[in-house]
């Protein structure tokens, strides 16, 4: 091969790699960048989310249960005669060390699950697919009469997870009303809060996962057979869980 052939190929390289490159430091910085998404539209904004319509734990999602209505993010969960038809939504962008906060109502029908959590499931854009998660999860079988429970998780491939049990016990019913819950990444702990108050702080230290990949914002409503959720609900109930509005706010 001659000399000026090689040299041809070899910028080809260097540039296709420089391209690579700038894409994964843009996915980064766009993390850098305040996001609020409020639920006021007529539509769910799909350049910002992605409505799931994959099968999930053992049950079907669909557009038709994720929609916004009265200034609402609605997502539904049906048990149509043992067919479970579920819910789910994810952020397009990647986000990596802030606080996420959202306010939430979850369903009051006992037996499904709620949740609100960090996903890099396959290392699509710049994630490294380390299945690196933190989990808010709503039990809807724990709450009761001024009484609840929420759940808090760590996974990551590979690695020993992290969740608490027994669950954080509440003073209040997370489904009679509307609720800011959230958690702060930093790059030593994480802190999961709901109105402003911590209620559990996890150091990286102390555990074998730390989060240090992009990843994506995912929420769903499900259920299964099994003793955790402890469901299905009965068939025909629809479980609603509201979300009034998401923020991430980056670290500086």
């Amino acid at each position: 091969m001659k000399i000026h052939q090689l040299l041809i190929i070899s910028i080809f390289f260097i540039v296709l790699s420089a391209s690579t490159c700038d894409k994964e430091k843009a996915s980064v910085e766009e993390s850098k960048e305040v996001f609020q998404d409020d639920f006021n539209g007529d539509a769910i904004d799909e350049s910002v989310w992605t409505i799931a319509t994959w099968s999930e734990h053992g049950g079907q999602t669909g557009r038709e249960r994720v929609y916004v209505k009265d200034g609402y993010l609605h997502m539904v969960f049906k048990n149509d005669n043992g067919t479970f038809l579920s819910s789910a939504l994810q952020s397009n962008r990647e986000f990596l060390f802030g606080r996420w906060e959202a306010r939430l109502k979850p369903s009051s029908v006992p037996g499904v699950l709620n949740s609100f959590y960090t996903i890099d499931w396959n290392g699509v854009g710049s994630g490294d697919g380390t299945k690196q998660e933190i989990d808010i999860e709503f039990l809807t079988n724990s709450f009761g009469n001024n009484r609840g429970e929420v759940h808090f998780a760590v996974h990551a491939q590979g690695l020993k997870s992290f969740d608490t049990n027994p669950d954080i016990k509440l003073d209040f019913n997370p489904s009679d009303d509307f609720h800011v819950w959230g958690f702060d990444i930093k790059p030593d702990r994480i802190e999961w809060f709901v109105d402003e108050k911590i209620l559990h702080t996890y150091h990286y230290k102390d555990h074998e996962v730390k989060i240090t990949a992009p990843y994506q914002l995912k929420l769903n409503c499900w259920s299964e057979n099994g003793q955790w959720i402890q469901g299905p609900p009965p068939s025909g109930v629809e479980c609603v869980y509201l979300i009034d509005w998401i923020r991430f706010t980056p670290h500086e």
